[in-house]
Parts: C-alpha cells; sequence; structure tokens
C-alpha cells in the first residue's frame, strides 16, 4: 500500500536523520575528550581514530532505541498537525496500522541494537582497552619528542634532538634516570643516572625496540652516604619490551563475550548479560508507548507532546539504572531482575496512553453521530 509505504519511509528518514546528528553529538564529546588525553601525553595521536571508533557501539546503546522513539513521534506528530493524519483516516489508515509499522520498525532497530550491544560493545570494549595498554607500552607509539621527558617504565628519558631516519630514531644529547629510584628514593639504595651525546633506537629481527647510546657516561650513587662512581662505555643498549598485546584483556564484565556471560554463574554476568538484552526490549516497549504520543491536535502543534515523550524516556533509562544498581548490589534476586521495567511501563504507561486514545475516538464518533441525529 502506497500510504504504509510512505508512512514507513518518513518514520525512517527521520529516525535514520536524528541517529545521524545525535551520534555526530556524541562522538564530538568524544574527541574533545580523548584529545586532552593526548595533549597531556596519555594517549598518542596515533591511535586517536581507532579509539574513537571503538567508541561507536557504546554511543549506539542508547540512541538506537531513542531515534526510534522520536523518530515516530516528530514523524506522526507532523502528519497529525498538518491534517495528513485526518486523510489517510478518511481512505481506511487506522491506528492499528501505525502500531504494524512501528512494531516492523522495532524489529529492525532490535535486530541492530542486539547485534550492537551482544557482540561489538564487548568487542569495542576490549579492544580499546588493549589499544590503550599496548599504546602505552609499545615505544612505537610513545612520544619520544626533542626537548621533552618521556617515562618508558624504569626509566625517565630526555632527549635533546630526536631525527627519524628511515626505520630507526637518530638522537642527540640524551640524559637518562632511573625513574623507579626517583619515587623510591627513601628505600633505594643505589641510583642510576646515564648520559650520551648520540644514540638511536631500531628494532632487532625479533622485532623488540632497543634504545643504544653512543659513548657515554653512567653515575652511580651508592648507598645513603652519597658515594659517587663514574664510569664509562662505548656502548649501552636498553631493551624497550612492549606487553604482550595478545595477554591484554580488559577483565571487567563490558568486555566479557555474550557466549561467556552466558554459561558464567554469577549474578553479576546475569545483570550484565540483562543490561545487553535490554536496550532491545526497549525498542518495542517504547515504540507502543511512541505511537499514542504522536496523535496529537492539528491545533496543537507536532511537538505538542515532545515534552512528556522526553520525561517517559528519561523515566525509562533511570528506572533501568535504578535497577542494576539494586541487582549488583546483591539486595534484589537476578529474577525478574532488569525485565521488570519494561513490564511496569507497559501496563502503568503504554496501556492508559493506547487505551486513552482509543476512549477520545470512540467519543469523537459519537458526538458526530449526535450531530448527524440533530441536524436530522
Amino acid at each position: 500500500m502506497i500510504l504504509t509505504k510512505y508512512i514507513f519511509k518518513d518514520i525512517l528518514k527521520v529516525q535514520v536523520a536524528c541517529l545521524i546528528v545525535l551520534s555526530s553529538i556524541f562522538l564530538c564529546q568524544t574527541v574533545i575528550k580523548l584529545l586532552g588525553n593526548v595533549t597531556s601525553g596519555t594517549i598518542p595521536v596515533n591511535v586517536l581514530l581507532e579509539l574513537v571508533l571503538y567508541t561507536m557501539p557504546s554511543v549506539g546503546f542508547i540512541l538506537i532505541p531513542m531515534t526510534l522513539y522520536v523518530g515516530i513521534i516528530v514523524s506522526l506528530s507532523r502528519m497529525s498537525s498538518e491534517s495528513e493524519m485526518v486523510v489517510m483516516k478518511s481512505v481506511g489508515v487506522s491506528t492499528i496500522i501505525f502500531m504494524k509499522l512501528a512494531l516492523v520498525l522495532a524489529t529492525v532497530s532490535a535486530v541492530v541494537t542486539g547485534f550492537n550491544t551482544l557482540y561489538l560493545l564487548p568487542h569495542a570494549t576490549n579492544e580499546q582497552k588493549v589499544l590503550k595498554d599496548s599504546a602505552q607500552n609499545n615505544p612505537k607509539y610513545l612520544p619520544i619528542e626533542s626537548g621533552k621527558f618521556t617515562d618508558l617504565g624504569d626509566f625517565t628519558l630526555y632527549i635533546q634532538k630526536v631525527q627519524d631516519n628511515d626505520n630507526k630514531k637518530e638522537l642527540k644529547q640524551i640524559f637518562i634516570v632511573n625513574s623507579q629510584t626517583h619515587k623510591r628514593a627513601a628505600t633505594i639504595k643505589d641510583s642510576v643516572f646515564l648520559s650520551s651525546s648520540s644514540g638511536h633506537m631500531k628494532n632487532d629481527k625479533e622485532g623488540v625496540q632497543w634504545l643504544t647510546l653512543d659513548t657515554g657516561n653512567t653515575y652511580n650513587i651508592l648507598g645513603k652516604g652519597s658515594e659517587l662512581r663514574k664510569l664509562n662505555f662505548n656502548t649501552f643498549s636498553i631493551p624497550m619490551l612492549s606487553a604482550d598485546v595478545s595477554n591484554i584483556r580488559d577483565d571487567s564484565l563490558q568486555a566479557v563475550p555474550t557466549d561467556e556471560l552466558l554459561i558464567m554463574n554469577d549474578q553479576k554476568a546475569g545483570v550484565e548479560l540483562q543490561w545487553r538484552i535490554s536496550p532491545i526490549i526497549a525498542c518495542f516497549v517504547l515504540a507502543i508507548i511512541a505511537i499514542p504520543l504522536s496523535m496529537v491536535n492539528p491545533r496543537q502543534g507536532k511537538f505538542a507532546r515532545l515534552g512528556p515523550a522526553i520525561v517517559i524516556f528519561i523515566s525509562y533509562y533511570l528506572a533501568l539504572m535504578a535497577a542494576r544498581n539494586l541487582l549488583n548490589s546483591g539486595k534484589v534476586g537476578l529474577y525478574p531482575g532488569l525485565y521488570l521495567v519494561p513490564v511496569i511501563f507497559i501496563i502503568f504507561v503504554a496501556i492508559p496512553l493506547n487505551m486513552e486514545r482509543k476512549r477520545g475516538g470512540f467519543k469523537k464518533k459519537t458526538d458526530n453521530k449526535n450531530k448527524k441525529e440533530l441536524t436530522r
């Protein structure tokens, strides 16, 4: 039917537009936050784009159900305010058809949300942790720049000049101090300080990166008596061992794959699983609530019920978060758990709104019938 295709496309168009705009806003906030970490040196600029991409599943966790909800309300409210709804109903398009279209869109959104929350989100969370750890431990990401201090684990490095030549870095005027000595000066008996006029960083055959100093001096402070020992060297190499990325994994439940959560016999794992399923159910609950909220009077305007709709949406997710906190604290049993929230909203919000709409429609028909009888 042409009208149903028109309604479906209009709602989908609004949903996609809202999703793009809101995703851009959230991603811009993420970029600004990550740029702050880049300027402070905690995150290298090389991995900024990857970290932004890994935050997209967490953004979609709430935005996909929300944009479906907003898309239905904005689209159908516009049709109601411009009297398109009156014409559609006069040719036989009932509220049931609108509800069926909303549930079809909710099914599509639920499939996308399920793929995002059950697979992409834990994978992205784990990869984000791996990327941050590898960036902090992998020498190729280290911010070794001219005239700046660089923390290399056991050592703090200062280089006056850095030059990139092919696959190695040429260094001039190098100073290295044992950073562990600096952090625990009260307990360490010996300290080490190295200086060299030149050096370089290069990978060996096994992929390990080495910092090699050419012709320099080592200064050892022995004991608390501040006895100084100076040694000369022609070559001094320090291995810059990076962490094994294959062994890095986020141990939080947010990064655990869904199939592993299913076999874990733990309440917190069960709560995490329910939390991932909750936005899938939210697509259907919000779609059922959105239909009666979108049927406005043409004189009211298309944004007449947007305020109450926002309050209902916020209340829904606040109720989910409150229930999640109660479940994680162990004060409440795992079942019905988070599934109780959509049931409550269906009974006390969705059904009353739809029943009110039906009663209003019945009353309107009765009034029209009485008017016709009085005319006769």
